[in-house]
């Protein structure tokens, strides 16, 4: 491998151009990977796995950009897959080191990608080992992970660095054995402070290495590491099929906004969920640790129970929120992204210098390996909710790329302040592009709210919201991080013995040190307008057609084929006339009476 002049790059950019219908067969895969696909309801490749499988097949180097959800996982992984069974079968491996790396930026990308390397060879666990290692492991767990050695050796820079100045890694049997390295989320590599570890790894990597990057933008970080680790390789840059050109946000994921005051956006949460006025699951996104717990403990004295993930908990708490979360054992996660501020202060070396000075004076140790944007893949989730806007328009795609994943359809909510405003109007016109004939109406108001549904429940929450003080705060971030400590222990060693039992220990149970009153548990009838009411009962009534009622993580979900681009509430709600219609129909859709609004 050396470095690339541009004009040595083959270009493979698939925009304007129609992407040939391939199935997984045609594409040469093993029957075993084919019926892992199958049992993960995966029936056809997407347009990246189209294009890319065959480059990798034939042992090209790769840059795969594009958009998030479209599958570029399994775009590296299958091929991998496909490689090393075939090199099974044809020689037996006398390799000392990995044959393939996988170098991602985070641990929580770690684990799922490891874990999505185990649901594709469950067939074929026999002939193929996988490692994942992550932080700081100790000399002991470095080499028992990688005795054999693996086939394939999940990690991240950083600790693939310290397996080899530990020795646990040879450098001459990684330049003997490793035939392929891939770079995920290879645009945040750098931002994640990697740099260093990567440009000293280039020395132990053998230049008849296949390398691949994977990543959802391009950047200079990308473009550093296509020049350091890659040889004459293809640029695949593809959009989502039915996708224009300049669309950034797929067609499939609705946005939606409401403007009120920062001191009202409890209030407006409260209404959106309490109201019952978007589909399940939730991801809720907030800037900073403090604000997400005063929105947990806000929304549990209303019998809304929620988990919060954040960098402050250990790894292992983490990864057990998410698998949770994934099984569908909660409807809410509260998730504090903090990337935007890791982004802006890798442009600026000296910032970032006083970022890690600020790091180390603070009390609480926060994971630098922690990502909860980019990357990570939770299943399911139907809508998103901005309670603190993103401070970059790109922070605001990749949280809004968290749903309508693999051909879903999913919404986001926007709770925008008037401090808010400047960057909202960024977005919109990042959304909109340069074209001044466009319309840039891509985000459009949340058309189910009604503001006296919102004031009707003014006197209740502003009660309530006066009750979540700072110390109240203070101490159930101090209280969570405790639980989760003695947790983690408890989980790394259970479920290791029993990866099943997810719900053995509870995220998302009440911090408040008082039970919540039973009263803000219901929201009396006379409490909500009609058309709001009308409005919440199209929304169950939609939810249970589609299967995504899960009474608190019980029902699993809805395995049938179901029509997604039919009965969308926010397409078809209308607030004029008694009652809402299903397309096509010319019945009143829903019951007539209720006593209670339900949650």
């Amino acid at each position: 491998m050396s470095n690339v002049e541009e004009n040595d790059l083959h270009e493979e950019n698939q925009e304007g151009e129609e992407v040939q219908e391939l199935s997984f067969e045609e594409l040469g895969l093993d029957p075993r990977l084919i019926r892992a696909l199958t049992k993960k309801n995966i029936e056809k490749p997407t347009p990246i796995q189209q294009t890319g499988i065959p480059l990798i097949l034939e042992g090209k180097d790769v840059v795969a950009r594009a958009k998030t959800g479209s599958g570029k996982t399994f775009a590296y992984l299958l091929p991998l897959l496909q490689k090393l069974l075939s090199d099974n079968n044809t020689s037996p491996s006398k390799a000392l080191a990995p044959t393939a790396m996988i170098l991602v930026p985070s641990r929580e990308l770690c684990q799922q990608v490891y874990s999505e390397v185990l649901s594709l060879i469950e067939l074929c666990r026999v002939q193929l080992k996988v490692v994942q290692l992550t932080g700081e492991p100790s000399f002991s767990e470095m080499a028992t992970a990688l005795s054999g050695p693996p086939h394939i050796f999940v990690s991240t820079p950083a600790c693939v660095q310290r397996c080899l100045s530990s020795g646990v890694l040879q450098a001459k049997s990684v330049h003997d054995s490793l035939s392929v390295l891939i770079l995920d989320e290879a645009d945040l590599l750098f931002t994640y402070g990697y740099e260093k570890n990567l440009k000293d790894l280039k020395t132990h990597i053998p230049k008849k290495c296949q390398c691949l990057l994977m990543s959802a933008t391009s950047s200079d970080d990308v473009e550093s590491l296509k020049k350091l680790y890659l040889h004459n390789p293809y640029i695949l840059t593809l959009p989502e099929v039915g996708d224009g050109k300049d669309e950034i946000v797929p067609k499939n994921v609705q946005q939606f906004w409401i403007q009120c005051s920062y001191r009202d956006k409890l209030l407006y949460i409260l209404a959106i969920l309490k109201l019952d006025l978007v589909q399940k699951k939730v991801l809720i996104f907030t800037n900073t640790i403090d604000t997400s717990f005063r929105l947990k403990l806000y929304l549990e004295q209303f019998g809304i129970k929620s988990a919060v993930l954040n960098a402050e908990l250990p790894v292992n708490s983490r990864l057990h929120i998410l698998e949770g979360f994934n099984a569908g054992l909660f409807d809410y996660l509260i998730a504090t992204d903090d990337s935007d501020s890791k982004e802006k202060d890798q442009t600026d070396e000296n910032k970032q210098i006083e970022k890690k000075k600020f790091k180390k004076n603070k009390k609480r140790k926060v994971d630098l390996e922690f990502g909860v944007v980019r990357g990570i893949d939770f299943k399911n989730v139907h809508t998103v909710i901005n309670f603190d806007m993103p401070t970059t328009a790109a922070g605001y795609v990749h949280r809004i790329g968290r749903t309508g994943r693999a051909y879903n359809t999913g919404q986001s909510v926007s709770i925008v302040s008037p401090e808010e405003m400047e960057i909202f109007e960024e977005i919109k016109l990042f959304l909109g592009g340069e074209n001044e004939d466009k319309d840039l109406t891509y985000i459009a108001p949340f058309p189910l709210l009604e503001k006296n549904a919102v004031e009707f429940l003014r006197y209740r929450a502003e009660d309530v919201a006066r009750s979540v003080t700072k110390i109240a705060v203070k101490e159930a971030r101090a209280q969570d991080l405790r639980n989760e400590i003695l947790n983690s222990e408890k989980l790394k060693a259970h479920f290791q013995e029993n990866p099943r039992d997810l719900d053995l220990l509870k995220h998302d149970k009440l911090l408040s040190k008082k039970p919540p009153a039973p009263h803000l548990r219901d929201v009396p009838e006379y409490l909500v307008d009609p058309t709001t009411q009308q409005a919440s009962k199209f929304v169950k009534l939609t939810r249970a057609a589609f299967g995504r009622n899960n009474n608190n993580g019980n029902n699993r979900g809805f395995k049938g084929r179901v029509n997604k681009k039919a009965g969308d509430p926010l397409k078809t709600f209308s607030s004029q006339g008694k009652g809402m219609k299903r397309k096509g129909i010319g019945k009143e859709f829903g019951p007539k009476q209720k006593k209670k609004q339900d949650v």
